[in-house]
């Protein structure tokens, strides 16, 4: 009755010892996970119950009578501390985690530790734990062990070779570093974004947002482009034939401008050079830049399509690239342009702005003017830049936009067919006081200071009456009708604007 009472107390002894151990354990591990921000997880937990159970075994074996475990415990308590040692050397690759990587590296030099070395550090540390599980717990010679391992290691590495290459590769890129997760590269015939890169492979997304998984081993076997190093900025090329009857400088400044005016291409300007003589065109090379290579084809799109209704309005063509001669009938093509013509005409009469002119004034100016396009999203005119022609809508609709306090802009209103824009600048030459944006491709009749100007030179007269229309307009545009409406002030105020507006109006046209 007495032994079992004893077994009785020493077995609660011995679970006591196990509680108190693993109590002070995660007492101690509060303050350093709270204050030092060591990363303790559930590997800690475990850890503890081992130690706590490893504690109480030796106090019983220490106090408890002489007597000799069975074989079978002795199996037990080996695996619990070489398992011990394994999760001992995990709580150190935390320590070294926290006060290494993160805190020595990361936060005091601004060098970021890859996932690969930190892997690679907690392999060796847990490696070490085994084979000193090995030596001390298990008495095997660390020199049989190792040549054993070497043997095989030889045949696994024979095995393993693509495997093993890749690792290698993985390291390789790890330390010099070429990329980092969120660069985007180009490799072999391939580009995307790096989203990982682990032990054996660099995972890319593509443009089409598939995921493409390649080896290392391969990667380090091709050149590598990163359009992300040292920053975003790269340069983007396309090319373009022009007919030999335009002007080298002439087409340059179309390039150029149909360039500047492109969403997505940054502001350093655009270089322009003429490549080659071709049978039936010449060729040119256009390189501007952007940064975001995500967005570089629609960018390049954007731009070719720029281009096309540049050259078009500049009436520069793109030949086809056919040299047999060959009798284009342009018949079609004119009455097109004529009944474009005659519409535009139409809308001119009803234009409140054109009223003092009479018939054929009206027919002149619209025989005069030109037709142009305008692809949707294009620029047509930006406010500040000058200007000395107005533009009636004779197809499609466009938005005005506004400079807003605090940066960007906002749409003041929409233009649709038939309506105007650019008055003041085509009769005083003034700069263009608001930005016009394309909603949609866009035919414009436009109606230059040389269209106008022979008109006002064989009637004066015509000037004046000018001159008085823009005056109302520029009233109610200030709202000075709704607030002086049939004083004398407001018929002072508008007699001031007439006179202003047709001393600049004859200024502009010489008359």
């Amino acid at each position: 009755m007495n032994g079992t009472w004893i077994h009785i107390e020493n077995a609660a002894i011995n679970v006591g010892v196990a509680a108190l151990t693993y109590l002070v354990l995660m007492a101690a591990a509060h303050p350093v996970k709270k204050r030092l921000r060591v990363p303790l997880g559930f590997s800690f937990n475990i850890f503890a119950v081992l130690s706590a159970t490893l504690v109480a075994w030796g106090f019983h074996q220490a106090h408890a009578a002489p007597y000799t475990d069975p074989p079978w415990m002795l199996s037990v308590r080996n695996v619990l501390i070489s398992v011990w040692a394994v999760f001992l050397a995990l709580q150190a690759n935390n320590v070294l985690v926290r006060f290494v990587w993160q805190f020595a590296l990361e936060e005091k030099r601004q060098v970021k530790v890859p996932k690969l070395l930190r892997d690679l550090a907690k392999t060796l540390l847990v490696l070490a734990a085994v084979l000193w599980a090995m030596k001390f717990v298990y008495g095997q010679q660390l020199g049989t062990l190792i040549t054993a391992s070497g043997v095989v290691a030889i045949v696994l590495g024979f095995a393993l070779q693509n495997l093993l290459g890749d690792v290698v590769a993985g390291i390789a890129l790890n330390m010099e570093k070429p990329f980092d997760i969120g660069d985007w590269i180009w490799v072999g015939e391939t580009d995307g974004e790096v989203i990982e890169v682990n032990w054996r492979a660099t995972r890319l997304r593509t443009r089409d947002g598939n995921y493409l998984i390649i080896p290392n081993g391969n990667i380090t076997k091709q050149n590598i482009t990163n359009f992300h190093y040292p920053n975003r900025v790269h340069a983007l090329k396309c090319s373009v034939g022009v007919e030999y009857g335009a002007a080298p400088n002439d087409v340059k400044n179309v390039l150029r401008q149909a360039v500047q005016r492109t969403p997505g291409v940054l502001p350093q300007e655009p270089r322009i050079r003429l490549k080659q003589f071709g049978d039936s065109a010449i060729n040119y090379e256009i390189k501007f830049w952007g940064d975001n290579r995500a967005a570089s084809d629609d960018v390049l799109s954007d731009v070719m399509t720029n281009i096309w209704y540049a050259l078009r309005r500049a009436r520069m063509s793109i030949p086809f690239p056919i040299r047999d001669v060959f009798m284009h009938q342009p018949a079609e093509a004119d009455s097109v342009d004529q009944r474009r013509r005659a519409d535009a005409e139409r809308a001119l009469r009803g234009k409140e702005l054109f009223k003092p002119l009479d018939d054929n004034q009206i027919a002149a100016l619209a025989g005069r003017g030109r037709l142009v396009r305008f692809g949707q999203g294009e620029i047509v005119i930006s406010k500040g830049e000058a200007g000395d022609s107005l533009f009636l809508i004779v197809s499609g609709h466009a938005a005005v936009k506004l400079a807003k306090e605090g940066g960007g802009e906002v749409v003041a209103g929409t233009l649709k067919e038939g309506d105007t824009f650019g008055e003041m600048s085509l009769l005083t030459g003034a700069p263009r006081n608001a930005t016009v944006v394309a909603e949609s491709d866009l035919r414009l009749l436009e109606i230059g200071k040389d269209a106008l100007g022979p008109v006002l030179q064989e009637n004066p007269s015509v000037a004046e009456a000018l001159s008085r229309l823009m005056a109302d307009r520029q009233l109610a545009t200030d709202g000075l009708f709704k607030q002086q409406q049939h004083t004398a002030e407001a018929a002072a105020t508008r007699k001031d604007y007439a006179t202003t507006l047709l001393r600049n109006i004859r200024k502009f046209f010489s008359i």
